[in-house]
């Protein structure tokens, strides 16, 4: 379950060329894969999506991130110089970031190496993730279904003086 097609159709219409996804939660909604903490970033065009990470984790992005091409950091290719790369390359000049949590530290590093303006777009994001898809309606169900099979069993175990 990925949504780089839908975070690019909304690009457009919230005056930007790219958004930067750095944020956990963000790089899993719209990749599917999970990467702890800081260990990844995604960019997303209107017409491409990119997945950047370490040697730790080039393997399994590339064996479950559908829909973007995958590219890996190492000495003196860091994010940024990778993303530097890419922004140029695609002439973005409006790039969205989530100011909802990208330190500062972060932001002024991007703002300095980078060749665009950088836009607030955590609103966009939330907007997309508050509606669900099918596919994330039926891993809600299923979750759903999980839990309360665990709550039976747990129910059929307790009785008085169990501690």
């Amino acid at each position: 379950m990925n949504h780089f097609k839908k975070i690019a159709g909304v690009l457009e219409a919230h005056g930007l060329d790219a958004v930067l996804l750095t944020c956990e939660a963000n790089r899993f909604y719209a990749s599917g894969f999970h990467s702890p903490g800081t260990d990844g970033v995604a960019l997303v065009t209107k017409h491409h999506a990119w997945y950047f990470t370490d040697a730790r984790y080039i393997e399994a992005a590339g064996r479950h991130v559908q829909g973007a091409e995958i590219r890996q950091t190492g000495p003196g290719r860091g994010y940024a110089v990778l993303l530097e790369e890419v922004l140029r390359q695609q002439s973005v000049s409006r790039l969205g970031f989530e100011d909802a949590y990208m330190t500062v530290q972060d932001w002024e590093r991007y703002r300095k190496a980078l060749p665009c303006d950088l836009v607030p777009a955590s609103e966009l994001l939330w907007e997309l993730r508050r509606t669900k898809d099918d596919e994330e309606l039926e891993a809600m169900v299923a979750a759903q279904r999980i839990a309360e099979r665990a709550l039976e069993d747990i129910l059929s175990e307790m009785r008085p003086g169990l501690t």
